[in-house]
């Protein structure tokens, strides 16, 4: 019996004494940083160099090693804040007093100065050390202000720990996620608190106010959550409103005013989806809203728990209401239509279908466009079709034709165009861009590949071969329907031509004048001219703009005799756009640069390249151009003195109007000065010392 305890305890002894010697050492480490980084160093003894493994896993830095004997060494730090994905690691060639160092670098997500390394640095005591040869001791501690603190009395602390305990308090949290060390959002910061305080108040007349909650989550010290719910320190300032236990928060454009986030916060104090017990309640709905809805088996279907999801996203953009009993087809009215959307797809889906069906649809056929609804439009990544209607003359009837026609090319192109209208007193300075400003013609249509502003743009332009005038192609509202819809048709496709800003075509030019080519006839006369061209690329804003004008001008008239071999050509940079294929030039450039630009020979596909007169490269002599002209046409019937000759005499009889006179001087009266002769008895002030 003793024998058999004394080899148990032997055994149990054996055990312990293997798991010790299994169980990996803690090394020591050591930190620095600067703006953008963060160096850690592990020491270990003896380190087997092709042992090391370093990774992140779930943004945590973790470390393992080898020694020479075999012993497993790691280091697991949980980041006091959040670092990029990618790191390097090298081993040190240094020695250092603890062992051979691997000395790890960690991209900062947010760069700043950390006040820690790790959350807790209690449980590294006598492990880790300060690198002060890798610290830059210029970064400055940041202010960190007690925001919840100081607004304890209307706002509430957030944590993973208490999120869903919080939520069954709460029908909607409303939370700042926000970093104690970020002064991107003081205004915003401020803002939230101030909403907070009013809701409060709202809370003791409209019990709906009280069942919200406005909360912080400190950002640094929840990182994990803060990290799920993509919280940044930027500009964007976002909030994120949580309905349910369980479910995605979304987010809350943050907003300069507390009246504006109020506002916004008002569609979360009544639930996301409407619940009904007979369809007669859906009529008022419908009269005063985009209305969508859905009959389902239960409240527990798969199908009614997407329906609600969405309905959560969607908040404030429609009505969502349902009804239990029996599936049937969902369905979307649009508010003031006479018809209904009826949804085909799949609710297999994680409700993305769904979504962007509604998406669509839940906005106006033409709707009447404003700043605000910017966001909106963006959000829903379609093409817009604009329509701007002159408010400035206004002719009810025949508005109301107008925007009949766009209404039925809408519906056609549900969720894929959408459309809104636009008053030329507001948003007429837009034409420019879709190259319907040369004249401005109401109403005007066009359309941008999105709502953002820098979209490709598409003009529509009504020429002659589309009808008499802009009002006789409106009244024809059938024909007017087809032809805006074969033009939506072809910026779908993409086969419809950019639009760019461009000057009047020319109408009146004439051998032995200057041809004046804008944009418009970019095509033509530039990638495809008939003559070679001796083409003047300027800006009206240049200096001595009408001296240089008339000697163009001029030019053109001396080298009239000679206009069967080319032609002289200018392109106005400042009210045309110009393609950067061959002519490489800043918009409002003031230089003036002359170019060659040869004929297309029939049945080529492109014509040769263009040739820069470059000496000089810009705002050339005469005499230069001339010179650069005679040679470019390889032609020997061109006397390049005879012409220069005759330009000479051209500015004497059709000169440049002489330069506006300077306004004259006033100068003071000077008459006054004379009492200065009083000064003769300051000759006393000899006596000075």
């Amino acid at each position: 019996m003793m024998a058999r305890t004394a080899l148990f305890l032997w055994a149990l002894v054996a055990n312990l004494a293997a798991l010790a010697a299994s169980k990996a050492a803690t090394p020591r480490f050591k930190w620095g940083q600067n703006k953008e980084l963060i160096f850690v160093s592990v020491m270990v003894r003896d380190l087997n160099k092709d042992s090391v493994s370093v990774t992140l896993p779930d943004g945590d830095l973790r470390f393992r090693a080898k020694n020479a004997k075999g012993e497993e060494q790691a280091l697991d730090l949980p980041l006091r804040e959040d670092v990029e994905e990618s790191l390097k690691f090298e081993v040190s060639q240094r020695p250092d007093k603890w062992g051979t160092a691997v000395v790890i670098t960690l991209g900062k997500q947010n760069k700043h100065r950390w006040d820690l390394l790790v959350q807790d640095p209690k449980k590294f005591k006598g492990l880790m050390d300060k690198d002060w040869s890798r610290e830059d001791q210029t970064l400055e501690p940041e202010e960190e202000v007690p925001y919840l603190e100081d607004h304890s009395d209307y706002l509430v602390e957030l944590t993973s720990k208490n999120l869903n305990k919080t939520l069954k308090k709460y029908s909607a949290i409303v939370a700042n996620v926000r970093f104690p060390w970020c002064s991107q959002c003081k205004s915003q910061d401020n803002t939230f608190a101030t909403a907070a305080r009013a809701a409060q108040k709202k809370g003791k007349k409209d019990g709906r106010w009280k069942k919200v909650a406005f909360a912080v989550l400190d950002a640094r010290e929840e990182r994990r959550l803060a990290k799920k719910l993509d919280a940044k320190c930027d500009y964007t300032c976002e909030y994120r409103v949580f309905t349910e236990p369980g479910e995605d928060a979304v987010p809350l454009k943050s907003k300069w005013s507390d009246v504006e986030l109020l506002e916004s916060v008002k569609k979360y104090l009544g639930p996301a989806v409407q619940v009904i017990k007979s369809e007669d309640e859906l009529k008022p709905l419908k009269e005063k809203n985009t209305t969508c809805f859905g009959s389902f088996v239960s409240e527990a279907s798969p199908k009614y728990q997407l329906f609600k999801k969405v309905a959560g996203l969607m908040r404030g953009e429609l009505v969502f209401a349902a009804k239990f009993g029996a599936d049937r087809t969902l369905e979307l009215w649009p508010h003031k239509q006479n018809f209904s959307f009826k949804f085909e797809g799949t609710f297999e889906d994680n409700g993305t279908t769904l979504y962007d069906w509604i998406k669509p649809r839940a906005i106006p056929l033409l709707q009447e466009y404003d700043w605000q609804l910017r966001e909106t439009y963006e959000k829903l990544g379609l093409p817009l079709g604009k329509l701007w209607i002159d408010d400035s003359d206004k002719n009810p009837s025949f508005e109301k034709v107008v925007r009949h026609a766009v209404r039925r090319v809408a519906k056609r192109y549900i969720g894929k165009i959408a459309f809104v209208e636009q008053k030329k007193t507001t948003y007429s300075y837009e034409l420019r861009d879709y190259g319907l400003n040369q004249p401005e013609a109401y109403p005007a249509f066009g359309m941008a590949s999105n709502a953002s502003y820098n979209s490709i743009k598409y003009g529509f332009e009504v020429t002659p071969d589309v009808a008499p005038s802009v009002q006789d192609f409106w009244k024809d509202a059938d024909k007017a329907i087809e032809r805006l819809s074969e033009f939506c048709e072809q910026v779908l496709v993409g086969s419809w031509p950019e639009a760019h800003e461009s000057g009047a075509p020319q109408t009146n030019w004439t051998e032995g004048a200057v041809k004046q080519i804008v944009y418009k006839t970019f095509k033509t006369d530039i990638e495809s001219p008939e003559r070679p061209l001796l083409l003047e690329v300027y800006g009206k804003y240049r200096a001595e703009h009408e001296r240089k004008a008339k000697e163009t001008e001029n030019l053109a008239k001396a080298l009239e005799p000679h206009s069967k071999l080319f032609t002289v050509a200018s392109y106005d940079t400042s009210d045309n756009f110009l393609p950067q294929g061959e002519f490489k030039r800043e918009k409002y450039s003031s230089d003036t640069e002359w170019y060659w630009v040869p004929a297309k020979d029939s049945g080529a596909a492109a014509r040769d390249p263009i040739k820069k007169l470059t000496k000089p490269k810009k705002d050339a002599p005469i005499k230069n151009v001339i010179d650069f002209a005679v040679k470019s046409t390889g032609s020997s019937d061109i006397n390049a003195e005879e012409v220069m000759k005759k330009f000479e005499e051209l500015m004497k009889e059709n000169p440049p109007p002489a330069p506006a006179p300077m306004p004259p001087m006033d100068m003071p009266d000077m008459g006054d000065m004379g009492d200065m002769g009083g000064m003769g008895g300051m000759g006393g002030m000899g006596g000075m010392p």
